[in-house]
């Protein structure tokens, strides 16, 4: 009871979003066709004159049949495929919106019920809409630094006044912001409206930010009055006792948007994602897909809802333990090697999420070219921290190493090449200072 009555409280707290919203989202109205679509999937039984939908008969697929890992098959055909092939609602498959609203409250227990959420074509082109019904050219947003590389290019192109706010082996620091602003607010500038943040096995130094600073930036969101979004595509890849406690489940005041993805949990192909928001930010959201991708892939949502539909609630259980088991193991393999390699060479944090481990090189004051002339050369693929900086110019000692795909050998074939082209840069350095 005490549940119901703070999450309808809590909701009778509207926030005014208009001054977060920008003149383009403001511009965009419904497509009249993708009305009719979605009023169509909810009147089956109506004469559809109104969209050019293609016949299904001239489909050359008779049916689809998938098996799972454990044995099961479902097939799908008939009308199940006719969906499946067909054009659909823009805000997704209907079945699976609702199964994911169930997982959201079962996942989060948010305290409002006046959010909503809708399927994207991965939680990377839910953040670039997001992006562009917030952000207007020359606002300020906050991002921590490092910055996923697919944010960085998200953010470049609309000139936005990027604000860098710096975090350690716990996440992106709470002071860091408040001082900021503070700052900002001392010197007449405009703040930021808006915090991007990837909380938990952080891309790319695999921090997951800790449940005191979760509540400290929410308590300073509520402050300063700005929207965070968070993009939280590793939430099951934590090497944690207990899941952390997501933004979604503190937001009191309807100012989180929250980006889901299916990518590192089911498959990255299916390129589905999940954006979920407070409803009147999410029709916005919405009317954009209406006028662009017209909806994620019908196919990828009615397969991912029939894998749902038939595992039990222990089976998604045991799916997300195999998995952060699977990427335990993969990252104290990869940890082994970095110590075995590269003691004396560099400095690291253990990942308590994610993919990948984040290691500063020492001795040398830029990766870049060591990277791209000598490891790629010597056929190893790794990522110099350049990537993840606005300015791919500025000099970074860092390297991203990810642990999720290569074999135990190959990572140690990797890290053993790696530290001998650093030990050669490091002593021709160490020549060329003496002479």
């Amino acid at each position: 009871m005490e549940k119901i009555t703070r999450r309808y409280m809590a909701s009778c707290k509207n926030m005014d979003y208009s001054r977060f919203t920008t003149k383009s989202s403001q511009r965009r109205k419904p497509n009249l066709i993708r009305e009719m679509t979605k009023a169509r999937i909810n009147r089956p039984d109506s004469v559809f004159l109104a969209g050019g939908l293609p016949n299904t008969e001239t489909f050359p697929f008779a049916n689809i049949t998938v098996t799972y890992k454990d044995g099961q098959r479902y097939s799908l055909a008939g009308q199940n495929l006719d969906t499946a092939l067909q054009y659909g609602a823009s805000q997704g498959y209907p079945p699976l919106l609702q199964k994911m609203r169930e997982f959201q409250i079962k996942w989060h227990n948010p305290p409002r019920n006046d959010w909503d959420l809708a399927l994207t074509t991965g939680s990377q082109d839910a953040c670039c809409k997001a992006f562009d019904l917030l952000l207007e050219e020359g606002d300020p947003v906050m991002v921590q630094r490092p910055t996923y590389a697919g944010i960085i290019g998200a953010l470049n192109p609309l000139g936005v006044e990027v604000v860098r706010i710096d975090d350690d082996a716990d996440g992106i620091i709470p002071e860091g912001i408040e001082t900021i602003l503070e700052n900002r607010r001392r010197d007449g500038l405009v703040l930021p409206k808006v915090l991007y943040v990837n909380p938990t096995g952080a891309n790319p130094t695999g921090t997951v930010l800790s449940e005191d600073r979760r509540k400290r930036i929410y308590e300073l969101a509520q402050r300063y009055d700005f929207l965070i979004l968070e993009d939280d595509a590793y939430f099951f890849l934590h090497f944690l006792e207990k899941p952390p406690t997501s933004f979604f489940s503190l937001d009191t005041d309807g100012r989180v948007i929250r980006f889901d993805s299916f990518s590192k949990i089911i498959s990255a192909g299916l390129r589905v994602g999940v954006i979920t928001a407070p409803q009147l930010l999410l029709q916005k959201i919405v009317l954009h897909i209406e006028n662009s991708t017209l909806h994620t892939s019908s196919l990828s949502q009615v397969l991912l809802y029939k894998l749902f539909e038939s595992w039990k609630q222990e089976q998604f259980e045991e799916h997300f333990q195999y998995i952060q088991q699977f990427y335990k193991k993969k990252r104290d393999i990869m940890l082994a090697a970095v110590e075995k390699h590269f003691t004396g060479l560099a400095e690291w944090n253990v990942p308590n999420g994610g993919m990948f481990v984040w290691i500063k090189i020492l001795g040398v004051e830029d990766v870049f070219d060591l990277v791209m002339k000598k490891l790629i050369p010597n056929g190893v693929f790794a990522l110099p921290g350049n990537a993840f900086n606005f300015d791919i110019s500025v000099s970074d000692q860092h390297l991203r190493l990810c642990y999720s795909y290569a074999t135990p050998d190959e990572i140690d074939k990797g890290l053993s090449i790696i530290a001998k082209l650093i030990r050669e840069e490091t002593n021709k350095k160490e020549k060329s200072d003496c002479v």
